[in-house]
């Protein structure tokens, strides 16, 4: 589940606008009261596996679409280099 409020919900166009612009089968966009939206991409979790060929499609079509608004942490997890932790955070984008 991600929440969206404003500025970005205004910015992505509102409500419609993003729900046309997810189109994964198993995405849901929920408008909330005062601006905001629910966005939810399948009835639970994934973990994905590219092994199997699990690559969440819904995850990075959500990610494509807010990428604008993308946040990078500063922080680093034990034993990833700041290269690793980059790809980490941007795993759904490149």
């Amino acid at each position: 589940m991600n929440f969206l409020g404003q500025p970005v919900l205004g910015e992505l166009g509102g409500v419609a606008n993003l729900r046309s612009r997810l189109r994964s089968p198993s995405t849901t966009v929920q408008e909330l009261e005062a601006g905001r939206a629910v966005v939810t991409l399948g009835p639970w979790p994934e973990a994905g596996d590219l092994e199997q060929g699990q690559t969440l499609p819904a995850y990075r079509e959500l990610a494509r679409v807010l990428e604008p608004w993308w946040y990078e942490e500063r922080f680093r997890f034990h034993g990833f280099s700041d290269e690793n932790m980059r790809r980490w955070q941007r795993r759904f984008l490149d």
